[in-house]
């Protein structure tokens, strides 16, 4: 084997040292013991749900004007950043079909979002739950490093990954939705389809988790810098009895089992401790807004995870308006939300929903054809430019140029 000078050993090493780092020097986040980066420097950012955006692109490429209009209005409203989901139920059949225009018209999305200057949070599977019934397993399935399920993962995630992770409009990857809430409980059968009611699908806590795990570790191998997320929301109020006491498994949590319950959520490398909270709007309490918000970012911090709060809202059951319903009362209930965010430094938060279609519109939907909640984008535009103003006054000044000892 022929010798190597030190020099080209160095100019190697510093080679393979920036190609790691290329995801926090490209303008991209990332999170150090605990705390959001962008280019280094502490971050903090609200932006929106537009959970169905890809849906029409991945369908109809570039004849998708509907949602390529959209964002570029959510770009010139200067959100800076949308979660969506990259391959739903429908989405993921459309990519085992045809790959090639599943990327094809993905790339339309992201080219899309660069132009409009409005940043991206893919949920890669968000019905993470349903994936292994598509090739012939179960839920725990999840759990078998060796299964069709996780092949599959990691195949999507390496295409995706290897794909976008030089690109500035990615910020993040997120696993699921809500993966959690399906975590052990004692009626799971009542909510599976009646071909698929056997134990097999009861997700267990442990499954879950180590789910989460290896959508991490596949990320994290191609691309060391930014951020993971689980997409799981708060654990339920007694998610940790579900998971340890059968015979009492809806008893309340205490403060510090429902910490230990959240840690599941975020195993490494995942380093988003992950929530999402919403508030009622017939019943409001900011005060109730306030302790679950400021216990959430309390346990990041115990967690040594960057709190994202990636579903925030006022919202009563099905979300539709009943007549009578006071516009007034719901901004002011909506900005007080966003106060307490913004009180409690969360790193991230993106509002429910901006609804590209009329079936989504309702309660806090976001959509100028809609136009009843369109404040909420007023909201995210000046959160940011609070959050712009104090990260810049708490960014050290300068050193006197020129100043010598004399």
């Amino acid at each position: 084997m022929p010798k190597v000078s030190p020099e080209i050993a160095l100019c190697v090493l510093l080679l393979f040292a920036l190609t790691c780092s290329a995801g926090a020097a490209d303008g991209g986040l990332t999170v150090r013991d605990g705390q959001l980066l962008r280019d280094g420097k502490p971050f903090r950012a609200f932006g929106l749900n537009v959970r169905d955006l890809a849906d029409d692109i991945l369908d109809k490429g570039d004849a998708a004007t509907d949602s390529f209009a959209c964002l570029k209005w959510l770009g010139e409203q200067k959100v800076p950043f949308i979660r969506f989901w990259a391959s739903y139920f429908s989405d993921r059949q459309k990519y085992l079909a045809d790959p090639e225009t599943y990327w094809r018209h993905m790339d339309l999305l992201v080219d899309a979002a660069e132009q409009a200057g409005v940043g991206l949070a893919p949920t890669l599977f968000w019905d993470s739950w349903n994936v292994p019934w598509g090739f012939g397993e179960h839920c725990r399935d999840w759990g078998d490093e060796t299964s069709r399920t996780r092949e599959f993962m990691e195949r999507y995630v390496s295409e995706f990954v290897t794909r976008y992770r030089g690109r500035q409009a990615v910020w993040f990857y997120e696993f699921s939705n809500e993966n959690n809430l399906m975590w052990d409980l004692p009626n799971t059968m009542e909510f599976l389809p009646e071909n698929q009611r056997v134990e097999a699908n009861i997700a267990r806590w442990q499954v879950g988790r180590e789910s989460i795990a290896a959508f991490g570790r596949a990320v994290r191998a191609l691309d060391p810098e930014r951020p993971i997320s689980s997409g799981c929301s708060e654990p339920r109020a007694c998610q940790w009895h579900l998971a340890n006491t059968p015979a009492t498994p809806w008893q309340a949590d205490t403060l510090e089992q429902f910490t230990e319950a959240a840690g599941w959520t975020a195993p490494d490398p995942v380093d988003l401790l992950c929530v999402h909270n919403y508030q009622p709007f017939g019943k409001y309490g900011s005060a109730t807004a306030r302790t679950e918000i400021g216990r959430d970012a309390g346990i990041a911090e115990k967690l040594h995870r960057a709190l994202y709060i990636g579903e925030f809202g006022v919202l009563d059951g099905d979300g539709k308006l009943e007549p009578g319903f006071d516009a007034k009362l719901y901004e002011q209930r909506a900005r007080d939300v966003f106060e307490v965010i913004y009180q409690n430094k969360v790193p991230l938060a993106a509002w429910w929903v901006y609804a590209p279609k009329p079936w989504g519109y309702g309660m806090g939907a976001v959509n100028p054809a809609y136009g009843k909640f369109d404040f909420v984008v007023g909201l995210v535009r000046e959160y940011n430019e609070r959050i712009a103003k104090d990260l810049q006054a708490a960014r050290p000044a300068p050193s006197p140029a020129g100043r010598g000892r004399g």
